[in-house]
């Protein structure tokens, strides 16, 4: 298969989880509530803790529209921004932000409605009967560290 094809492909499958996405939203899973969100960002937090690292952390519902964040106090000032962006793109498509760095290249964050997208390893979905409810991003260590954080966050919702 040739690059521009995989791309095609790429792209048709970006798009199609994307409708996925809207659709579950239209069907009344809109996002997490703000009690499980605060619930998960402290989770998050404690993990973070544990590793010595100062985060900031960011959940979304479906659509990519913020339902809680928290920056601690040693998080640099920009994490917030690259945390909401990750957790945007993990719950527009359903999947760990890590494994969507190929569709950062085709500029899906440009055209999908919800806000800037990062596609960047740090960021979880927050699943409900097989659907993408929305996201949990985390930045201000290492790629790793960000995500062991928001498998943390979204496990405590669990």
């Amino acid at each position: 298969m040739s690059t521009g094809s995989r791309y095609v492909v790429a792209l048709g499958i970006g798009l199609s989880v994307g409708l996925m996405a809207g659709t579950a939203g239209a069907q009344g899973m809109i996002g997490p509530s703000l009690d499980d969100a605060k619930k998960a960002l402290t989770a998050a937090e404690e993990a973070a803790v544990e590793m010595g690292v100062g985060l900031s952390c960011a959940i979304v519902d479906s659509r990519g529209a913020l339902v809680a964040l928290t920056r601690m106090d040693s998080a640099r000032y920009f994490t917030a921004d690259v945390a909401i962006g990750k957790a945007r793109a993990s719950a527009t498509f359903g999947a760990p932000s890590g494994g969507l760095t190929r569709m950062g290249t085709l500029g899906l964050d440009k055209v999908i409605e919800g806000g800037e997208m990062l596609f960047l390893q740090g960021a979880v979905p927050i699943m409900q009967d097989g659907q993408p409810l929305g996201a949990l991003g985390c930045s201000g260590a290492a790629a790793q560290q960000d995500e062991d954080a928001a498998n943390a966050g979204v496990a405590a919702m669990q």
